[in-house]
């Protein structure tokens, strides 16, 4: 049998077998074929510790090599810029033929065929589908170690719930598939949020006993226990479990791991940052983050991704992550501005993709405190702690209403154009129709707007899924 290898730097400087658990013409229809020739098969995967653990990287290689796709990735890149033209933090600035796709995510008026919409749906459930096999075939293994075994189990745990986070988020109701049986899941009908809701969080709590402090490499390249309970804390705030959410977020601040305070602005998206919980690598070769090579643009030359006068005007004065994320292109132009979060693009590698960091849970922590009763200045402080890393004053605000928007807004300009951050948020707290309505053309914001329309293509393929309802007409 020959086998594909593929080098990773960072990964212990390991060469790993890319491994496929199992591999299918669609993922709607979730259809196995013939294995080739330098595909392992998954009688093979799971008798050592080193092929098993390459059936999880491939998980985490293929989320990185998808960006380059013709429809974009379910995750990175794709998810900051296309939910970031959603919340109006980001516009296509390029007249071409991708324009009037990405024309709709800006102007809420997407619709079924979008081919990037179709993309986040069906990567999201060929990743899924991959860690259930892996789940499935570490209950029977064989040849690995328990450490090994109870390692993977939680990265493929924590991964699916990974996975449904936005799938949920982004679509509303989804199928729930927590097995490879392709043959009774190609015609699941979607799952009430509220249960894809529950799976996360069982998931997360799983993954958060099953894995360790250590992280298995001696990078942040794989979940560990910290960074379970990153997403679950996430998971708890939006489903408004307050004390839940404060518990899990404290559980990080106060482990020390993640350093005693913020680091410099400047040290946030490298790849050594210290605030990092879990990273992503690029996989690319002489390349660093797809933001790096989307997001800068020349001087004197237009952003193909834009920032908007809206977002640009949210910063408050003297705020530091203005000057320090922001790149403007051209004296003349000062509304061509882009997102300089990520500050390479060829070249060698300095940059990981940064998916869960601590500043996040200082957040999550002050909105849950928020919501609190008799927590009003513990909030505060958690507020404060980002505000001061950003170089401003202390907040102001001294009741419930004030702080949980004094946390909105802090949240607008520590998170754009990073992981739809802000879409996610206006979303949850009922604020999208609101602060988005009016800034998209007439009649193009409908109730539900604020779900992504269930591709067509999958519709077609499973005559039980159901259209969300701003797209039925």
């Amino acid at each position: 049998m020959k086998n594909t290898f593929l080098h990773i730097p960072g990964f212990r400087q390991w060469t790993y077998l890319l491994v496929l658990i199992i591999t299918f013409s669609s993922c709607r229809k979730f259809v196995t074929v013939e294995n080739p020739p330098n595909i392992l098969t998954s009688d093979k995967v799971f008798t050592n510790d080193k092929s098993a653990t390459s059936a999880m990287l491939s998980v985490y290689i293929s989320m990185m090599n998808d960006q380059y796709g013709s429809s974009g990735s379910f995750v990175c890149f794709s998810m900051s810029a296309l939910a970031g033209m959603s919340a109006n933090e980001i516009t296509w600035t390029q007249n071409n033929t991708t324009a009037p796709t990405f024309q709709q995510f800006s102007d809420h008026g997407l619709t079924p065929d979008n081919r990037y919409v179709g993309s986040f749906w069906s990567d999201g459930y060929k990743y899924i589908y991959r860690v259930n096999a892996i789940i499935e075939g570490l209950k029977t293994a064989t040849g690995m170690t328990d450490s090994v075994k109870t390692q993977l189990a939680g990265e493929a745990r924590f991964m699916r719930a990974f996975c449904y986070f936005y799938l949920v988020n982004l679509f509303g109701d989804v199928p729930l598939v927590l097995d490879t049986k392709y043959q009774e899941n190609m015609l699941l009908p979607r799952t009430p949020a509220t249960a894809v809701w529950e799976q996360i969080i069982n998931d997360l709590k799983d993954a958060r006993s099953l894995l360790t402090d250590k992280y298995p490499t001696g990078e942040r390249l794989r979940p560990n226990r910290y960074t379970a309970a990153a997403l679950l804390a996430r998971a708890y705030l939006y489903n408004n479990r307050w004390l839940e959410a404060e518990n899990e977020a404290s559980f990080i601040i106060n482990s020390g791991m993640y350093g005693a305070s913020l680091p410099a602005l400047e040290q946030v998206f490298k790849k050594e940052s210290p605030e990092a919980i879990w990273q992503l690598q690029p996989v690319i070769a002489n390349a660093n983050t797809t933001e790096g090579g989307q997001f800068l643009t020349t001087p004197n030359t237009r952003p193909n991704y834009e920032l908007t006068p809206q977002l640009l005007n949210a910063f408050e004065t003297g705020d530091n992550r203005k000057t320090a994320w922001i790149g403007f292109s051209s004296a003349d132009n000062p509304s061509w501005a882009y997102a300089a979060k990520y500050k390479a693009g060829s070249g060698a590698l300095t940059e990981y993709y940064i998916v869960f960091r601590l500043t996040e849970q200082y957040l999550i922590r002050a909105e849950a405190r928020a919501h609190q009763a008799g927590k009003v200045t513990a909030a505060q402080a958690d507020l404060n702690v980002v505000r001061s890393r950003a170089g401003l004053d202390p907040t102001i605000a001294a009741d419930q209403a004030a702080l949980l928007l004094a946390v909105e807004k802090e949240r607008q300009s520590e998170f754009f154009a990073e992981w739809g951050h802000r879409w996610l948020d206006l979303k949850r707290t009922h604020r999208a129709e609101a602060v988005l309505k009016p800034l998209s053309p007439p009649d193009t914001w409908k109730p539900g707007s604020v779900l992504y329309p269930v591709p067509d293509m999958e519709i077609k393929a499973n005559p039980r899924l159901t259209q969300n309802d701003a797209y039925l007409n």
